[in-house]
């Protein structure tokens, strides 16, 4: 059975973030500025700064993207 497709949605004020997006620049953004392998990454969006944070690969390497 195929899994169902999904999208995330975030509404902040009157805007509103599309997470899947969101998760697709920050891992643009750690490839850009990284040569290690991605292995696992977390992210934490923050609208009222306008910024996604990430940690990746344990927490060793860490970064931003504009919302």
């Amino acid at each position: 059975m195929a899994e169902a497709k999904k999208s995330v949605y975030l509404e902040f004020g009157d805007r509103q973030f599309d997470l899947k997006k969101v998760e697709e620049e920050a891992k643009k953004d750690y490839r850009k500025n990284n040569k290690a392998a991605l292995k696992n990454m977390n992210l934490y969006v923050k609208p009222e700064d306008g910024k996604a944070y990430y940690t990746a690969n344990d927490d060793s390497v860490s970064g931003s993207v504009d919302l």
